[in-house]
């Protein structure tokens, strides 16, 4: 109903109560025919002409009754709901942060499906062997596609690494990728040298692991065993990181470490194909836009070392089996990349 609508409405109610009680008050014989106060002074009494008085009783009596008959009219009355405006979309929900997983400790042996072997200088150490055809479906035709790149003639996959210095006849056994966890950035010990070599018919990824920092030399050792026969290095920034840091803890634990052969280093490659098109070059922006594999829940590389300190601390390996988890994805993200790379 319009507002002018309701003010004459009420108007009415008020006149109606009002000419009620003052009908009222005649019969009580406290108001005039007028509708004024008995006891009120007229002009001819020599007094003032007032107003008709309402006792305060009375008034509230009269606000009672209109409330009554309308309950909303002393209220603000709400704006109506806007049916055209969409409501706010809800943001989705941040990715959660790595958390170390709950539970009671547990041993290194029980975590890890891996054996204590001897390496050549430096004691024992801990290997994990992954068999890529032993990992998740999704990496089982990784090998197939990459044998099958490497001995077709003009291949992309060929050019890349004859351009990388390596031999015409290269052959997938001639190959080792390498992947470092170490506990700084500079001249702090390595714990785990991850690497991936052809075997068979297929990759098979080698973790040699430090159980403790004595343990150093002889993971460094097992590298230089398994690089002994291979012809060429595969990387992301191991020009500048990777081998340089394994040469120095070489140096620096006693272990004889001469090994050479060409390397490809694809983090120029990445930059060379893909710095204009992508936020940066770092593997696991990579690997989310060029690979289409993101990670979830994966440890980041900067906890990293303070997880593997907690594990020679404490003993609990619950965290080790992220590290070793992070470092297998590494070296596979590495071989599809040199799949995915564009002409030179």
């Amino acid at each position: 109903m319009p507002t002018h609508g309701l003010e004459q409405l009420f108007g009415c109610l008020y006149n109606a109560l009002w000419q009620q009680y003052a009908a009222q008050e005649r019969r009580q014989g406290g108001v005039n025919e007028d509708g004024n106060s008995r006891n009120s002074h007229s002009q001819a009494d020599g007094g003032e002409t007032l107003q008709p008085t309402r006792r305060a009783g009375d008034m509230s009596e009269l606000r009672r009754k209109l409330r009554k008959l309308h309950p909303t009219t002393s209220r603000r009355q709400s704006a109506p709901v806007r049916r055209d405006i969409p409501e706010r979309p809800r943001q989705p929900e941040p990715e959660p942060a790595w958390q170390p997983p709950p539970g009671e400790p547990v041993s290194l042996e029980d975590a890890v499906d891996g054996v204590e072997i001897s390496a050549p200088v430096g004691g024992p150490a801990y290997l994990v062997r992954s068999p890529l055809a032993e990992l998740d479906a999704q990496y089982h035709e990784l090998s197939g596609d990459f044998q099958a790149a490497l001995t077709r003639e003009e291949s992309d996959l060929r050019r890349l690494l004859l351009g990388a210095g390596a031999a015409d006849d290269l052959q997938p056994q001639d190959l080792i990728f390498l992947d470092l966890e170490t506990t700084g950035l500079t001249s702090t010990p390595l714990f785990l040298i991850g690497t991936m070599a052809w075997e068979g018919e297929s990759f098979v990824i080698n973790q040699y692991l430090a159980r403790n920092y004595a343990e150093e030399a002889a993971v460094i050792s097992l590298l230089a065993a398994e690089a002994a026969d291979k012809l060429l290095l595969v990387s992301f920034n191991g020009k500048a990181y990777d081998l340089p840091y394994v040469q120095m803890r070489a140096a620096a634990t006693g272990v004889r470490f001469e090994v050479e052969f060409a390397h490809c280093d694809l983090l120029h490659e990445a930059r060379r194909a893909w710095a204009d098109r992508l936020p940066d070059c770092k593997l696991q922006t990579l690997e989310a836009h060029i690979c289409g594999r993101p990670r979830h829940n994966d440890i980041p590389g900067s906890e990293i070392p303070e997880a593997y300190h907690e594990f020679v601390r404490t003993g609990n390996a619950a965290q080790m089996i992220a590290i070793l988890q992070h470092n297998v994805l590494d070296l596979i993200t590495l071989a599809e990349i040199m799949l995915k790379l564009p002409p030179r």
